[in-house]
């Protein structure tokens, strides 16, 4: 086991320097190149986490008969924005470098933004070049490397997740507004289910999975590569953000004496606006466009959104003609 992990290692430093291979200008003189020969597959390993922040998947098409050699690799590519896995990928060559009647295989690992590489293939992958079947192959993980150190992301309805899986210990940790969950590995009929013993659960399937909170219903989440709606509502220069449920609802307040407050009702079905709100003791009132009153009134006081244990700092209170929603929120310049 070893001796094929140094020589992905070596082969993938090898490779580091080297360029993707394209195919040759036509001979015509013209700008436009001929297609490159291509072999396509797909990577994937066992474990049921995603890939490191800024992995980056390389692949490369190896000689086998000249293996320990720079002369080795063929062609190799990087493959970034991982989704999965597995990854699918598509790796270019020249054939003109394929010799006849020769050997050749892929080796393949994944690495985090440092260069740190988590993921390799421990054997060789056999692949014949010039065949249209896609090639399926499995890496290994490399010893060393601390499976909490993988976090990935989800949107689970409102809320930002962070699950960090430790393979191991067969269990998980949840992060969510600062607090932090820690389940161990259930029995599920398919996919990777966690729970505890107070009702908390996450089971995940693929890039998709439900969160359970304190036995509440179970929410659907979806592995997000951006950061949380909070941080994006501070992004567009919003300074409150409030949230509620039964009908799910949201609000943003921009800056400014006269700020614009934007508004999504009923779980996203109507949309509202007030260009220039007035600021009041307990918060903000205006009308939209077509004169519909509106009002939004904020206390800072501790808050639950009725579906989940999460708190939140602020209170909000939105009437929108005569109608009123209820929930929480955050003060987002603080």
């Amino acid at each position: 086991m070893l001796r094929p992990l140094l020589i992905s290692a070596s082969l993938l430093g090898l490779a580091a320097c080297q360029s993707p291979i394209t195919a040759p200008p036509p001979a015509d003189g013209t700008s436009t190149p001929r297609p490159a020969a291509q072999i396509q597959g797909r990577a994937s390993y066992l474990e049921r986490i995603a890939p490191p922040p800024g992995a980056v998947l390389s692949v490369q098409l190896v000689d086998l008969q000249l293996a320990d050699t720079p002369a080795a690799v063929i062609a190799s590519a990087d493959f970034r924005d991982l989704k999965g896995p597995p990854f699918a990928f598509a790796l270019p060559y020249d054939p003109s470098k394929l010799r006849p009647n020769g050997m050749y295989g892929l080796h393949a690992g994944v690495r985090d933004a440092q260069g740190r590489l988590w993921f390799v293939t421990d054997t060789q992958v056999p692949v014949t070049p010039g065949t249209d079947a896609p090639v399926e192959f499995r890496m290994v993980r490399v010893a060393g490397e601390p499976a909490a150190a993988m976090s990935t992301p989800w949107q689970c309805g409102d809320q930002r997740v962070s699950a960090r899986f430790d393979t191991p210990a067969r269990g998980m940790m949840l992060e969510i507004d600062g607090n932090t969950l820690h389940l161990a590995q259930a029995p599920a009929a398919s996919g990777a289910r966690y729970a505890d013993a107070a009702g908390n659960a996450f089971w995940s399937k693929g890039d998709e999975a439900t969160l359970t909170l304190a036995g509440r219903a179970a929410v659907t989440c979806r592995q997000a590569s951006q950061g949380s709606p909070w941080d994006a509502a501070r992004a567009r220069g919003s300074v409150f953000r409030g949230l509620g449920t039964e009908p799910g609802w949201t609000v943003e307040i921009g800056a400014g004496p006269t700020p614009r407050l934007l508004a999504e009702l009923d779980y996203g079905e109507r949309r509202i606006e007030v260009a220039q709100a007035s600021r009041t003791e307990e918060g903000y009132v205006g009308s939209t466009a077509e004169g519909l009153a509106v009002s939004l009134t904020t206390k800072r006081e501790a808050c639950s959104d009725g579906m989940s244990d999460i708190r939140y700092p602020a209170s909000a209170t939105l009437t929108v003609g005569g109608r009123t929603y209820r929930g929480c929120g955050r003060f987002l310049t603080e």
